[in-house]
């Protein structure tokens, strides 16, 4: 592995999940030129759909990066935050991309990308406490 310090590593995997938002965010704008739909979803659930994976992004990577530079500026190790950073970005990659199923089937990119996400963002929290209180 290239020899990162712990903001270098946190910084990797913040650069990655922003360029994921950009592409999301992408496909909302390609999804609103589609459909013909400038505002809101217009009840179509494709629509709906896009900007559910857009927004649920948003709703989860801010804390997550924040977590890695937190434990950038406590001393974590830089393999945690790789580890971290990494199972975080996959996550997000499959729930992103992985909304399509067949019927009657839960999508799995969505459903390991939910699991995984919760699983770092726990992971990240336990790692933030030990690392204020023992150091």
């Amino acid at each position: 592995m290239l020899d990162f310090t712990a903001y270098q590593a946190a910084s990797l995997y913040l650069a990655f999940n922003l360029i994921l938002l950009l592409v999301l965010g992408w496909r909302t704008a390609k999804a609103r030129l589609a459909t013909g739909i400038g505002l809101g979803h217009g009840d179509n659930e494709d629509m709906m759909r896009t900007m559910r994976i857009h927004a649920n992004f948003t709703e989860y990577a801010p804390l997550a990066m924040i977590g890695l530079l937190a434990l950038a500026a406590l001393g974590a190790p830089v393999m945690l935050i790789h580890g971290l950073g990494g199972v975080f970005t996959l996550a997000r990659i499959g729930h992103g991309f992985g909304f399509t199923a067949p019927e009657g089937k839960r999508p799995a990119g969505r459903f390991y990308g939910t699991i995984f996400t919760g699983l770092v963002l726990i992971a990240e929290a336990a790692a933030l406490l030990y690392f204020v209180f023992v150091g």
